[in-house]
């Protein structure tokens, strides 16, 4: 498993390939702990589930962590590309409220960077 990181108008877009699961729960924490030290007070995260081909739950359990995290600096957590598996344990999860969906990457830091702030 990968991340590709980039910051795009404020907004932090993280997309992971591969699985979610096992000690990738842990490397995607450790992505996210360090982007969190390295910005603004309020920060808006993007997760982009394209190339995203499992999660567990250490892993759904890194994300909401993060929502918190961030909810409480006043920061939006978003997600997009979601398959209809990976909708599906966001659903089982009861994780489908707690972040923003958006259909594209465009869309969503358009939409996040008018929010959180």
């Amino acid at each position: 498993m990968t991340i590709d990181v980039k910051n795009r108008d404020d907004v932090i877009v993280l997309k992971p390939h591969g699985r979610l699961i096992g000690p990738a729960g842990n490397e995607l924490k450790q992505v996210i702990e360090t982007q969190l030290q390295d910005t603004a007070e309020s920060t808006n995260f993007l997760f982009d589930f394209a190339d995203c081909r499992g999660i567990d739950s250490s892993a759904v359990g890194v994300l909401v962590g993060l929502h918190v995290s961030i909810a409480q600096r006043g920061g939006v957590v978003g997600v997009t590309n979601l398959s209809t598996s990976l909708k599906s344990y966001f659903v089982m999860a009861k994780l489908i409220t707690a972040f923003k969906h958006f259909n594209s990457e465009n869309e969503a830091i358009v939409n996040l960077r008018s929010i959180g702030h």
